[in-house]
């Protein structure tokens, strides 16, 4: 993944200005998935979605690249450089390590509940969720390729994001901890199943 110069979330306080931003991204998300669960997504505009959470039309490319990604809450594929940097570091298991790391940089939505719906209802939205782990795939690649070859970086982070899907599908995360611990256990049934 591209790496940006971004502070580690876990040790910066959350100012004014974060919390704003945090609040006009979750507003955006909110609004995003409510007109797209009613309408489609060809039945919405960045328009309509920028009117009903208060934000100029041009704020919305500050945050999502889509109609789609704004719904689905899916942020960049890219990894921080201090997740990065972490990563790189850490001398840890590699998979536990990229457990680690997919789970605090993964966007983790508080109304799973209603993206769940959102696919449900409007199975067009699956291909959009399938492209986002497609390209964090690719991103991650690069970071993981630090520490290991490239055939073993492929391998781990296949199975770690198998392990996400999994976990998106089986339960409602409540942070990175908790995300983290539950693509461990995953990548442990998954590890016991290819012995048995």
């Amino acid at each position: 993944m591209t790496t940006t110069a971004a502070p580690d979330p876990a040790t910066t306080p959350c100012t004014l200005r974060e919390r704003k931003k945090q609040q006009t991204r979750q507003a955006l998300h909110d609004a995003a998935l409510t007109l797209v669960s009613e309408h489609g997504l060809d039945g919405v505009t960045i328009e309509q979605i920028c009117a009903d959470a208060d934000v100029s039309p041009r704020t919305f490319f500050n945050y999502f690249t889509s109609k789609a990604h704004a719904a689905l809450g899916l942020d960049t594929v890219e990894v921080p450089a201090w997740a990065a940097s972490r990563f790189a570091e850490a001398d840890g298991r590699l998979v536990d390590d990229l457990c680690t790391l997919i789970a605090s940089t993964v966007p983790l939505s508080p109304d799973r509940r209603r993206m769940k719906e959102l696919l449900v209802l409007r199975p067009e939205m699956a291909s959009m969720v399938m492209r986002w782990m497609a390209e964090s795939r690719q991103s991650l690649l690069a970071t993981v390729g630090v520490r290991t070859d490239e055939q073993t970086a492929r391998t781990a982070v296949g199975l770690v994001m198998s392990a996400l899907s999994e976990v998106a599908h089986r339960d409602t995360v409540g942070d990175s901890d908790e995300l983290d611990a539950r693509l461990r256990v995953v990548v442990a049934e998954m590890g016991a199943l290819a012995s048995a």
